[in-house]
């Protein structure tokens, strides 16, 4: 059996230091012998000894792999974007051959996390990914790096490192953004929250740079053939649900849990929950008319379908219509550009989108850019138009060669010391 701490001299006084059991070893002067040995004995006492033990016993013992799937559980699940986020952490889960995770809505309306196994995906779709993953293979072994070592084992170097190779894999800035930053929550939560006395995050030094805004644009071609794919769904939810998504410019885990006893469709109300908490959501007059026409569901849910069959109905969808880069979150981002096509200020979509400030739904507004397209146009009438010769029907390649041939049998024909004029030839 282990002697019990004592005091000991220290600085003509009286040190007392004890080690608890959540590995921390904290230490007391005093003037007096008895005092200190006072304090050991109430730090050491099993009511204050116990209570604060390190959640996963503590950075030491703790993979990140598994500190990850304990903050999947207990924070990512009560976020709004707590798909993206689960996406990200199942990255890691894999690569630490442990179980991934996806958020279910169970028997009580609520969320919860469940094991979640990955089902066959479409050739086409497969093969995409497939392709997407083997470009970016050294990210995954990093990935995979990480998830195995012990929390406290990680370094700033180590998470630098990932950064870099997914610089040079080709991520955008947005991506690694959110990644990062996703390691540097999940440190400082357990740092403030699991008793992990004494941990430095090690993602506190590595600087961000702004993210990317996201820019989605169809074609006239494109639009078309998506509402042609659309059409030829089996499921009557689904062309249902995508038209809500755009016009309503709400998320998916939103409309997910959209319920009839919630909605007001002859008033267009709809009460949502939201990240801030309850909120009461507005319903364009098409979505009313998509509402009307729905057939309801015993479940109670507006859309009744599950993540996965809206994944896989998606990605048939897009196939169809050749859009293979097309994410069911970027029809948030065209609803809201047509918003701001159809003349809504910005205060007015900051309304819909539901933030809280009002830079995001301005960028949109500066994005159309419909006020300035108009006085570019009224200048554009009093400037004259510059002479331009005609393109022709061959592609670039071949009109810079014969262009070329052209002024090499100009300058053989004139004489020395005559410049050539030039003159355009069209191509045929």
């Amino acid at each position: 059996m282990a002697k019990p701490a004592q005091p000991f001299r220290y600085r003509g006084g009286w040190r007392m230091q004890v080690t608890l059991k959540n590995g921390t070893r904290p230490c007391e002067d005093f003037d007096k012998y008895a005092d200190a040995v006072q304090w050991g004995a109430d730090q050491l006492a099993p009511a204050k000894n116990s209570q604060h033990e390190p959640q996963l016993g503590g950075p030491a013992k703790a993979t990140l792999a598994q500190a990850l799937a304990f903050y999947a559980e207990h924070h990512s699940l009560l976020k709004g974007g707590v798909d993206a986020e689960l996406n990200r952490i199942n990255h890691y889960l894999q690569g630490a051959g442990q179980p991934l995770l996806k958020a279910v809505v169970n028997a009580k309306g609520g969320r919860e996390l469940a094991r979640h196994t990955p089902t066959a995906q479409p050739d086409a779709w497969q093969q995409h990914n497939d392709r997407r993953r083997a470009a970016r293979a050294a990210t995954y072994a990093a990935i995979r790096t990480l998830a195995n070592r012990r929390c406290s084992e990680i370094s700033s170097a180590h998470i630098r490192a990932l950064h870099t190779q997914m610089t040079k894999d080709g991520l955008s800035a947005s991506t690694i953004q959110k990644e990062i930053a996703m390691l540097k929550t999940m440190f400082n939560t357990a740092a403030s929250e699991w008793a992990w006395k004494g941990f430095e995050n090690p993602c506190s030094t590595i600087k961000l740079g702004k993210s990317e805004r996201h820019f989605v644009y169809l074609e006239p071609a494109q639009h078309q053939a998506l509402g042609q794919a659309l059409a030829e769904c089996d499921n009557p939810y689904f062309w249902p649900l995508v038209i809500a998504a755009k016009e309503t410019t709400l998320r998916l885990d939103t409309l997910m849990r959209m319920r009839w006893d919630k909605v007001d469709v002859e008033n267009r109300i709809t009460v949502l929950p939201s990240k801030s908490g309850q909120r009461n959501y507005v319903l364009p007059l098409t979505v009313q008319e998509v509402l009307r026409a729905l057939p309801r569901s015993p479940t109670g849910r507006v859309f009744p379908m599950s993540k996965n069959a809206v994944k896989m109905a998606w990605n048939r969808v897009r196939e169809k219509a050749q859009v293979p880069g097309l994410q069911f979150r970027d029809l948030r981002h065209l609803g809201a550009t047509d918003w701001a096509r159809r003349g809504l200020t910005a205060h007015e979509l900051q309304q819909v989108l539901g933030h809280s400030n009002i830079q995001t739904a301005q960028y949109y507004i500066d994005l159309v850019g419909r006020d300035i397209q108009g006085a570019l146009d009224r200048a554009s009438t009093k400037a004259s138009v510059p002479q331009l010769p005609e393109a022709g029907q061959c592609d670039a390649a071949e009109r810079i060669r014969r262009k070329r041939a052209e002024r090499m049998s100009e300058s053989r024909a004139k004489p020395i010391g005559q410049t050539p004029h030039r003159h355009e030839g069209a191509c045929t």
